[in-house]
C-alpha cells in the first residue's frame, strides 16, 4: 500500500505498488491521478486534463509515502 499526502486524495491508502516495486530506485517511483470527480482548477488550460503528481521524497524517508507535488496537465 501507498499513503498520498495532500492534494486532492489526501490520506487514502492505495495498492498501487507491491513490496517489490517500493524496492525501485526512488526516481522510478510516483504517480499521476487523473482529477475526475474534484473541481478542476481555474488556471486549467482548454483541452487538457489536470492530474495531480505524487512522489516519494528521497531515502530515507519512506518509500510507501508519497506526497503531492503539484498538477500537471496532459
Amino acid at each position: 500500500m501507498v499513503e498520498l499526502i495532500g492534494g486532492p486524495w489526501d490520506g487514502h491508502r492505495q495498492a498501487l505498488m507491491t513490496t517489490e516495486d517500493l524496492q525501485r530506485p526512488r526516481g522510478e517511483l510516483g504517480t499521476w491521478m487523473l482529477l475526475g470527480d474534484h473541481p478542476w482548477p481555474a488556471d486549467v488550460p482548454d483541452g487538457c486534463t489536470p492530474r495531480a503528481v505524487y512522489e516519494p521524497d528521497p531515502a530515507p524517508a519512506p518509500a510507501n509515502r508519497w506526497l503531492y507535488r503539484g498538477l500537471t496537465y496532459t
